[in-house]
């Protein structure tokens, strides 16, 4: 049928609205009781089901009344998106959206009501510590009979803690933000009525919505505006009071191609005390009759239907599928088959990393083995990563670096399933960007990019390369905006474990030096006769994104282009598997094009060295970790490739709009936040000359832009800004604060023409999006430039019109419309999220039915407490949906779930300078729910820890038979993103003796220089190195790890002579 559109109804982002629903409700049919499941029983307070509400329509979310038919769809429908949006960027988002077959698996379930709710039913109702179902208001129920969890309750998080809100640093969303002190970027935290009247009187709307505000606390909650942790305790993350909108979250993903019933109790009351109602005569809607069906028999026992007040159902959309079908297609499978054939599995090339001229003898000039490497190491160690060579930090690092036997540049294709130009060779919108629908049914187009890797191979006298056998292969995967450099850091740590490690750089990602740090480490490296080293070091993925001449690594991979974000993820996936499969190649048999021996005959696929035996790849294991972005990519390949059998996750997690709404990672934060309130406009009084400077205030890539708009006079501090687009008509606004500050958000696409207008007095009409009373006197306007400037390459003069420097959806903090794009936003961003894939690695396998795989994978996560940049709630996450986080039974060691010990002991929340605890000064701490050290370590035995400590796997085996955990390591007391290198804790624990160091006198009197505690790096990357030599099977917390003496570590074999050496 075709997809006639409904109402211009937009829900942040999108109309949520069938056409048949649309005509049903519009023309007000009575609904005789036969139509529905069940009949309503009379209610004041009602779900909201408004598809007129101005400026937005309310209805639940996520919502199959909000579909269309599509017989083209699994599932049967397609999300419905009216293109009625301000902007391009919102448009063109509702078009990807349109795309869709169903909702998010782990999106969050809004249900707004016509009024308030009594907030203490629901608490009532949702504060069991087990998740009891008994007397829950709200349930989330698989209805699906061809579901094989037809029936089950899914738990819900109310606000209890799973999903924290509460910011670390509340002040960081750029210039003269008027909520800058609130404590989340979500809901409301500010008084506005001064007065106590009851309504928005002038000069009391400081955030200039329209609204008067009131504090999203719990009921009867005043605390101080000092106390910060009591502001956190009271802060309501379930129950959003402007909107009377309740929001619940699945503590785990549900399933792909499901429906969902959400059932409202007439346990749920309002504000009277008395049951809440459906808006119709029945308990639903009817178009959702024949769906809701089995709910009389699916409802938790002793509820009948007599009990429900109000159910919606909701289907999700393809995840898995989609991967699947790539996935096979590179194997020669399914729709996407092409991939095998247009992509076959082989190096394409291996670059040489020394110089000829000073290697005339050489014949394997693209070896640089471990002795090369230590050699170019210490002018790069200490010229571009600041370690000093007398450090521990440097002599472990130089030390690793003697297990190494040579390292390996080169390349292979990589299918790439979003384009980047049209076919004029532009660049293509970031949303445009983005893989095809329907991979599961139609071929996609495939455009090849060239991937380089860099191979770290052990010693063979540490390895299993001395008998003759390929070694397990580590693949590390780096950060956001980083590279594959790191391996030459890392590689030596897990060589001596008998590990190799090979590295890609993700796509758009590679080294950004400037040319003058380009030509510093050619000159560096070149005199050793390493030049080579250099440019193959240097040659990635990366590009120019701005005009500015220096390549931008990653710049567009975090950014509110959400369909973008989305594939550019997958993409990295893909590419990964195209790695593994390349490896699985060097089986003993295969040859590759190279003739590595210059005997005329190609070589043994995989065998670098010449040798005659294969390295690295063949039957031997391949296993993964990573830290930040690395580490979110370990966890979605540990569930997404079986090839992949051990996963070792640092830093990362799940629940990426969590993730976006709480980060302090710098480029992150831009690219998704400031995109989404921006553009901005601010201005700044003068106080000498009373002029007000304006300034706009950009995302550029994935930095923070500011450049200046013009000057004006007659402002004064009260007065009412007012930004304008001509182009759209949207405004945005702000008031003038003590001492002279301003700032307007305004929905824009790049170029749209601009004019911003200042009022005399607060002018704004209540209730109304930036709108003054006709005649109100304008104090001054701008709408030109005031002075020249550049800006990603492009000059702009002074008196040309005013106009946006980037696109943005102009949306305000601490404003409903922030709250509804997050969940949109996580509908997007599902199918690349790892908490979908996490059930995959352990719980539930992902079937390739094509080349009879299945995912399986032993896991190690690790999240350092108090991490914000990839927020520490969102490694639970990840842990919690992967099995390895219980949730509903008790831990005997405590009484409560281990889930439950972690948001106890404030581990979710993450946020130190809420001092939850303490340390002897009464500096706000984390606690030390593992104590790996024992207490002996930087802060000493008196640091606040859990007794007994958490250590959750340690004592058990994993369902593969191989040991899985999630630990929750102190890295750095109030916080810290992943954890430090080995030696560098010892740098720090020797640096504070000397500087506590009691006696007097020259040279080291208190032998600080010697002393050893509790190395952090050394400990992790022992057990971490451990843990995937032997594909997950070993586990340990012994203290051997941190001093690096454990009983089987191997000496550094002897330094070779670098002139005996091919």
């Amino acid at each position: 049928m075709d997809r006639a559109r409904g109402f211009q109804a937009s829900l942040a982002w999108l109309v949520l609205l069938g056409t048949g629903a649309a005509a049903l409700f519009a023309t007000g049919c009575s609904l005789s009781e036969s139509e529905g499941v069940g009949t309503a029983q009379p209610a004041r307070t009602t779900v909201k089901m408004d598809f007129f509400h101005k400026p937005l329509p309310e209805i639940p979310l996520p919502n199959d009344v909000a579909t269309v038919v599509d017989f083209t769809s699994p599932t049967g429908r397609r999300i419905n998106a009216s293109m009625v949006a301000p902007t391009g960027f919102e448009r063109l988002t509702r078009e990807k959206i349109d795309e869709l077959d169903g909702w998010g698996v782990f999106q969050p379930i809004t249900i707004p009501f016509t009024g308030p709710l009594d907030v203490q039913s629901i608490l009532d109702g949702h504060r069991d510590p087990f998740y009891e179902t008994e007397n829950d208001v709200v349930y989330l129920i698989d209805i699906d009979r061809r579901s094989p969890e037809f029936g089950k309750l899914h738990y819900l998080d109310v606000g209890n803690g799973n999903y924290p809100v509460v910011l670390e640093r509340r002040d960081n969303y750029w210039d003269n933000d008027p909520r800058a002190g609130t404590i989340s970027i979500l809901f409301e935290e500010v008084d506005e009525d001064v007065n106590g009247n009851g309504q928005l009187d002038p000069g009391e709307d400081t955030d200039a919505d329209g609204v008067l505000d009131r504090p999203n606390y719990l009921p009867g909650a005043h605390p101080p505006a000092d106390d910060l942790k009591a502001r956190a305790d009271a802060f309501m993350s379930f129950y959003e009071r402007e909107t009377n909108t309740l929001i619940l979250r699945p503590l785990v993903p549900l399933r792909e191609r499901t429906t969902y019933a959400v059932v409202i109790t007439r346990r749920l009351k309002d504000a009277n005390g008395e049951p809440v109602g459906s808006p119709y005569p029945t308990i639903h809607h009817t178009a959702q009759t024949e769906a809701l069906r089995p709910l009389a028999e699916v409802l938790p026992h002793g509820l009948t239907l007599r009990d429900v007040a109000f159910a919606f159902t909701f289907t999700t959309q393809s995840v898995e599928s989609h991967w699947r079908a790539v996935r096979e297609g590179l194997y020669g499978y399914g729709p996407q088959r092409h991939l095998a054939h247009e992509f076959p599995a082989k190096v394409e090339a291996l670059l040489p990393l020394r110089d000829a001229a000073r290697f005339p003898d050489s014949k394997r000039l693209y070896l640089l083995y471990g002795e090369n490497w230590l050699q170019a190491a210490r002018p790069l160690a200490t010229t571009f990563l600041g370690l000093n060579p007398n450090s521990e930090e440097y002599r472990q690092l130089a030390t690793s670096l003697e297990y190494v036997d040579y390292f390996v540049i080169g390349t292979y294709r990589s299918p790439q399933l979003f384009p980047r130009t049209d076919d004029a060779g532009n660049f293509l919108p970031l949303n445009l960007q983005a893989w095809p629908p329907d991979l599961d049914r139609i071929p996609a187009p495939a455009r090849s990019e060239l991937v380089y890797f860099t191979l770290a191979v052990p010693r063979k006298e540490v390895s299993a390369r001395k008998d003759g056998r390929p070694v397990p292969v580590a693949i590390l995967s780096h950060g956001y905006t980083g590279n594959r450099f790191p391996i030459m850091q890392f590689a030596g740590f897990f060589a001596r474990h008998g590990l190799a490690t090979i590295a890609i750089d993700g796509p758009s990602h590679g080294i950004g030096l400037t040319p003058e740090q380009e030509a510093l480490a050619k000159q560096l490296l070149g005199t050793m006769g390493y030049g080579a080293a250099v440019d193959a070091t240097l040659s990635d993925r990366a590009f120019d994104q701005n005009g500015d001449g220096i390549k931008d690594s990653g710049a567009d991979f975090w950014s509110a282009y959400l369909f973008h974000t989305r594939d550019i993820v997958r993409q990295f996936m893909l590419d990964y598997s195209q790695l593994v499969r390349i490896l699985r190649s060097f089986n003993g048999r295969r040859l590759w094009d190279f003739d590595l021996g210059e005997d005329g005959v190609p070589d043994i696929a995989g065998d670098f060295d010449g040798d005659g035996h294969v390295d690295v790849g063949g039957d031997a294991p391949i296993v993964m970790t990573g830290a930040s972005l690395g580490g979110i990519m370990s966890m979605l390949m540990g569930g997404a490739e079986p090839q992949i059998t051990a996963v070792a996750p640092i830093a990362g997690g799940g629940g990426y709009v969590d993730i976006g709404m709480r980060t302090v990672q710098g480029g992150a934060l831009e690219a998704f936040v400031l995109r989404m309130m921006g553009p901005l406009y601010v201005g700044d009084l003068d106080p000498n000359t009373g002029l007000m400077h304006m300034r706009t205030v950009v995302v550029d890539l994935n930095d923070v832009a500011r450049r200046p708009l013009g000057t004006v006079a007659g402002v004064r501090v009260g007065d009412t800004l007012v930004a304008e687009n001509l182009a759209n008509g949207a405004r945005g606004c702000g008031l003038v604060l003590p001492p002279g500050r301003v700032r307007a958000s305004l929905e824009s696409d790049r170029g749209d023409p601009i004019r911003l207008v200042f009022y005399a007095g607060s002018v704004l009409i209540p209730g109304t999006k930036c709108e003054v009373p006709p005649g109100t006197p304008v104090r001054t306007v701008l709408d030109r430039f005031g002075e020249d400037f550049v800006y990603q390459a492009q000059q702009f003069r002074a008196g040309e019109p005013l106009r946006a420097l980037e696109d943005g959806l102009g949306r305000p903090r601490n404003t409903p419309e922030i709250r509804r794009l997050g969940s949109i936003g996580q509908l997007v961003v599902d199918p690349a999220d790892p908490v979908v894939f996490a059930p995959h690695l352990l719980l539930e396998p992902l079937e390739f039915p094509f080349t009879r795989e299945r995912t399986g994978s032993h896991v190690l996560t690790v999240t350092s407490q108090g991490d914000m940049n990839v927020p520490a709630s969102s490694g639970v996450t990840f842990a919690r949906a992967a099995g390895l986080v219980p949730f509903l039974e008790p831990d005997p060691r405590y009484g409560r779930s281990a889930n439950q010990v972690l948001i106890d002991t404030y581990t979710l929340e993450a946020v130190d300078n809420l001092a939850r605890f303490t340390d002897a000064t009464g500096k706000g701490v984390h606690l030390d729910v593992e104590n790996f050290s024992g207490g002996d370590d930087l802060w000493g035995p008196g640091y606040p820890r859990l007794d007994p400590p958490l250590r959750l796997g340690f004592d058990r085996w994993d369902r593969l038979g191989g040991r899985s955990a999630a630990i929750f390591p102190l890295a750095r007391d109030t916080g810290e993103h992943g954890f430090s290198l080995p030696g560098a804790m010892t740098d720090d624990f020797r640096a504070k003796c000397q500087r506590e160091c009691p006696i007097p006198g020259s040279g080291d009197p208190c032998g600080c220089r010697t002393k050893t505690t509790y190395d952090i790096g050394n400990f992790l990357l022992n057990m971490i190195g451990r843990f995937l030599v032997t594909n997950g099977m070993e586990l340990s917390a012994d203290l051997c790890q941190s001093r690096n003496d454990c009983p089987g570590y191997l000496p550094p074999p002897p330094r070779r002579d670098l002139a005996s050496l091919p």
